[in-house]
């Protein structure tokens, strides 16, 4: 289990496209409505409803990172309601009252539950089974039932695309807290849009749990995965990225590429600007659309697939077939037509 580390704006710093604490976790920046869309699209792939099993990934993530302390010493309650205003304002969560078992203004509901679910279990030092509703769009309440005692979280298996970041990840970054305008009642804008961080150690915990849940996704046509791969690690990648394309799909963001030096701008503020990590094209072909790129391993690098295989789909008007190769820190990918189409002249 991780020690506990504040987490702030101003402790958030960007390299390589990526967001990471100085514990080098990497977080992720999502727009509020499309966290809420690539959900809807991302459980829709599931026979099983994934609901409890978001909110636990959210409890067991901040347990195992020990973001809050247990109450203790003089003015316990007032330190330990100031510890958690800090920290529903880092992830843009909304604002959680304790005593009323309540939720304010909640960008997601589902990672709110999660946070509140963990801060009253470390405030009163119990288990609880967490049940909420949402009485307004802006509300969401909550009810306890005491749980038997539960193990503490473990570590979850890394996935073969994952890697931590590394000491030499901090050479010339940059902090993003100039790009966040934080308001009250625990939200933060950017350019008059409202954000949320996610931590990627969130997701790929979510995204171990779903494992069991996950369709057989190993032989669909559309993706090619190295061999050594197991079936569930294909299946969760597939889901993931067919997700975020059509969350991109039915996004307005505008795509025009002409050719190789195109992509640059694109890949950096659709992905880079975001905290979505990296992508580099190695080559692009004008006439066939097909592209090579890699993308440095990392929790969250079927989020970046995803997103470029929606830029890509967008830019082409094709549905894209990918090939991944494993290198030694990056994943190369390959994307080209699906089917066989004649460009125009």
């Amino acid at each position: 289990m991780s020690t506990r580390t504040d987490l702030s704006h101003e402790s958030l710093s960007n390299n390589n496209g990526f967001f990471f604490d100085t514990d080098l976790n990497c977080y992720m920046l999502w727009k509020q409505h499309e966290f809420n869309r690539w959900w809807h699209s991302f459980e829709s792939l599931f026979k099983h409803p994934l609901s409890r099993t978001f909110i636990n990934s959210v409890v067991d993530d901040l347990e195992f990172h020990q973001r809050l302390t247990p109450p203790h010493g003089l003015f316990k309650k007032k330190k330990f309601l100031s510890q958690l205003s800090d920290l529903t304002h880092f992830y843009g969560s909304g604002t959680i009252n304790l005593m009323k078992k309540e939720i304010i203004n909640s960008a997601h509901s589902l990672f709110s539950v999660g946070l509140a679910s963990y801060a009253l279990e470390v405030f009163h030092q119990k288990r609880y089974k967490i049940r909420w509703n949402e009485p307004t769009p802006r509300i969401v309440q909550l009810s306890l039932e005491v749980n038997r005692e539960l193990p503490p979280p473990r570590s979850v298996r890394p996935f073969p695309w994952s890697e931590k970041m590394t000491e030499c990840s901090l050479v010339g970054t940059k902090s993003v807290s100039d790009l966040l305008v934080v308001k009250e009642m625990g939200h933060f804008e950017i350019d008059g849009e409202r954000y949320m961080i996610l931590p990627a150690s969130l997701l790929e915990r979510f995204s171990s749990t779903c494992l069991p849940h996950a369709p057989d996704m190993s032989d669909e046509d559309w993706i090619q995965c190295p061999t050594d791969w197991s079936k569930p690690d294909i299946s969760i990648m597939s889901l993931i990225i067919s997700s975020v394309v059509e969350l991109f799909s039915i996004s307005e963001r505008a795509v025009y590429i002409t050719g190789k030096d195109s992509w640059g701008a694109y890949l950096r503020t659709y992905i880079s600007e975001q905290g979505w990590g990296d992508a580099t094209i190695v080559t692009y072909d004008s006439q066939s659309y097909e592209a090579t790129l890699t993308f440095l391993k990392s929790p969250i690098t079927p989020f970046t697939i995803g997103l470029f295989a929606g830029i890509w789909e967008r830019a082409h008007g094709r549905k894209f077939h990918l090939n991944l190769e494993l290198m030694d820190d990056s994943i190369q990918v390959n994307i080209r037509s699906l089917l066989e189409y004649e460009n125009p002249l």
